[in-house]
């Protein structure tokens, strides 16, 4: 059983969809102009700003990256603070803007209220995590609280905040600059935009050659998702291979990219019969949890195993549930939790020649 969100139908013919996409495309350039010239504003802030961002829709390893970064720079000694927009998050009356997801010491809302990737950058990291959609004023409010360098998670697109370091984040394999706009193609922009970026970071086993000459003279890096371990959610008990080995395992997930999932469930060599896929940044309802339901029933499956980000918006899953934000509040409560086992797989973003990448960022910061 499988059903794929993963990306928008381009079911449309092409040549009815590319006038709009070279409209969109050129609109987008327009507004690129414009904050490059002072036309239209965009704030400049005391501390330096370091940009993670993609060209393309769907997931291109933004959060592992925001993670590592903050990871890194927080062992070099430097006050780290995550700005997000925080899609996905449900806005609940009498939440400010901006909102404070974590000050550094794990997620201080649910994850209803923050979306599924700041609760998992909040959980991961000693960052603080701030959600506006201004994003100048979450970096403002994070500059207050103490913090000395800022993350703009997805930030390639948001021009209104000033960034010292552009981090692009490709697929090795696709040649980006062949592709179309929306709603044509995959890309936010036009493809000649990456020339704006100060490093490439390219997700993938190995670099392609079309991909190594549009880098020029630009830094690229290799890097890829690496799975590191099983954790029971209920209990946050370690699970090996071995005690699963002779399961029934169904995988599902809510990823723009699920093939990356699925990759690394077989990297691990767990064997799964069946896999599901959600849209991206399922909310995990009760209509959900009957989808789960029914996956594991026809299917005939001992057990369920999902992504981290996934994991966060199951209810009642230790370590990742968190006091409610607002418990007056209908629309902050969790449904009930799953009456069966679900296991969690833990990854984290690798790359290569990590010590020269670190050196390049911090140059930037200075």
């Amino acid at each position: 059983m499988r059903f794929s969100f993963a990306r928008p139908s381009l079911a449309a013919p092409k040549a009815f969809l590319k006038p709009v996409s070279s409209i969109w495309g050129w609109l987008m350039e327009l507004r690129r102009r414009g904050y490059e010239s002072g036309l239209l504003g965009s704030v400049k802030v005391e501390k330096p700003v370091i940009s993670v961002g993609n060209l393309t829709l769907g997931g291109n390893c933004k959060t592992p990256m925001c993670v590592f970064l903050a990871q890194a720079l927080t062992q070099k000694g430097l006050r780290v603070a995550i700005l997000s927009r925080g899609y996905g998050r449900v806005n609940l009356k009498g939440h400010p803007d901006p909102l404070v997801v974590s000050k550094g010491q794990g997620p201080l809302i649910s994850v209803r209220a923050s979306g599924d990737e700041p609760y998992l950058m909040a959980l991961k990291t000693q960052a603080m995590v701030i959600l506006a959609k201004k994003r100048a004023l979450a970096a403002k409010a994070a500059i207050k609280a103490g913090a000395e360098v800022l993350i703009l998670d997805d930030g390639f697109q948001h021009l209104a905040l000033k960034r010292d370091l552009d981090i692009l984040m490709v697929q090795a394999k696709e040649k980006f600059a062949d592709d179309l706009v929306i709603p044509a193609g995959y890309l936010r922009e036009n493809p000649d935009a990456h020339l704006k970026a100060d490093i490439l970071v390219a997700i993938g086993e190995s670099l392609n050659g079309p991909l190594v000459k549009l880098a020029d003279d630009r830094p690229l890096f290799l890097a890829k998702m690496v799975p590191t371990s099983l954790t029971e959610l209920n209990t946050n008990r370690p699970v090996t291979l071995a005690e699963i080995s002779q399961k029934r395992l169904g995988a599902f997930c809510g990823l723009a990219r699920p093939g990356s999932f699925f990759k690394s469930l077989a990297e691990m060599n767990v064997k799964v019969k069946a896999h599901l896929c959600l849209p991206d940044h399922e909310a995990y309802d009760e209509g959900t949890l009957k989808t789960l339901a029914k996956f594991k029933d026809l299917n005939r499956l001992d057990l369920l195993v999902t992504s981290a980000k996934d994991a966060v918006k199951l209810p009642n899953n230790a370590p990742f549930s968190t006091p409610l934000a607002a418990p007056n509040n209908a629309a902050n409560h969790a449904p009930l939790a799953p009456p069966w086992p679900i296991i969690a797989l833990e990854s984290e973003l690798v790359i290569d020649r990590p010590e020269e990448f670190l050196e390049k960022t911090l140059k930037s910061l200075n």
